[in-house]
């Protein structure tokens, strides 16, 4: 079993939205018996995309039951209304939108102030700007999504390689070692290309971890088999 106080190189994070979440018990258990590192959790507002996922009350669950950290994905508009809810249930990582912040430093420095780490997230669709060099150091790692947040099964958006590839050049160009994780469409048909263009971090669901047929931990090995041509 790896070490669940250091994240490893590979590593996997498991999609609580994509777990069975009418016997979370279980399913927590499953994924604990793995190599899974951490637990990403989507939160959704309705806005940031037309749907909603998971909630406060969940999260309480998850993290009284679990030993493993927790990533909160905070897929949300007004987010200084959602930083502190999550912060209280002192989950590890919350992750927050670049599209949804005016003042990045600020929340990230709140985010610290109330004992979870920052990390820095992107929409498929969002291409990364200069300020990203300014921000990287700031936060634990980059969160880039590969589809759209809240709805299972969808393809990878090309244009998401396009930009996981210019952030590792600008990160890789300034000497940044901030990680990049890859959220959407993960599996062992994408994991390749997503270590080629950077990825060392992948968030499985139901297209790559949680298969049926095989245990979460044969899921995670073959995710993580193409991919170690490029990660060390």
């Amino acid at each position: 079993m790896i070490n669940k106080n250091v994240l490893p190189m590979p590593a996997v994070s498991a999609s609580v939205s994509c777990m069975d979440l009418g016997n979370l018990a279980d399913s927590i258990k499953k994924v604990e018996d793995s190599d899974v590192a951490f637990f990403h959790y989507d939160v959704v507002d309705g806005r940031f995309n037309k749907c909603y996922i998971l909630g406060d009350i969940l999260c309480d669950y998850l993290k009284k039951n679990s030993r493993l950290p927790i990533e909160v994905h905070l897929a949300v508009y007004d987010i200084e209304n959602y930083i502190e809810v999550f912060a209280q249930k002192k989950v590890e990582y919350i992750a927050v939108h670049y599209e949804a912040m005016k003042n990045p430093k600020e929340i990230f420095a709140k985010i610290r102030s109330l004992g979870a780490k920052p990390v820095l997230a992107y929409r498929a669709d969002t291409e990364p700007k200069d300020d990203l060099i300014e921000l990287a150091p700031l936060c634990e790692w980059i969160l880039k999504l590969t589809v759209n947040p809240g709805f299972a099964g969808q393809k990878i958006n090309p244009e998401a390689i396009k930009h996981i590839k210019m952030m590792s050049d600008m990160l890789k160009q300034n000497n940044i070692k901030t990680r990049i994780q890859a959220d959407g469409n993960v599996n062992k048909n994408t994991t390749r290309m997503l270590a080629e263009a950077g990825v060392t971090i992948f968030t499985g669901g139901t297209s790559g971890l949680f298969l049926a047929g095989k245990s979460i931990q044969e899921n995670l090995r073959e995710l993580l088999a193409p991919t170690k041509e490029f990660i060390d």
